[in-house]
């Protein structure tokens, strides 16, 4: 689960950071958290890049019998420096990480 998260921020950054230098604003930035282990949160820049991913705790059946495990879903979406829009959406569980490329 911590691989997905590192690999979900190190996407962020990636995108943020790749793009030339500019002034970027956030235009909307939501963040609900209800400390069972669900979340959501949703965000999107001036520049045109979005993101927005929900988790929900779930009982899943792991190697050594149940476990509960966090299940994602969202997208996140960004302009090239050529001008062409990206969109991925993806699910992560128990059985990894699953993006869906709309380029």
């Amino acid at each position: 689960m911590k691989a997905v998260l590192v690999l979900a921020f190190s996407i962020i950054l990636t995108t943020v950071l790749g793009t030339p230098q500019q002034d970027v604003q956030i235009v909307e930035l939501e963040n609900d958290n209800d400390g069972t282990g669900n979340y959501k949160f949703r965000y999107s820049l001036s520049d045109g890049t979005k993101q927005d991913e929900a988790g929900e705790l779930k009982d899943v059946q792991g190697e050594e019998g149940p476990v509960q495990a966090v299940v994602k879903t969202g997208s996140y979406e960004f302009t090239d420096p050529e001008g062409k829009l990206h969109r991925v959406t993806y699910t992560a569980d128990e059985n990894g990480f699953h993006p869906v490329v709309e380029s």
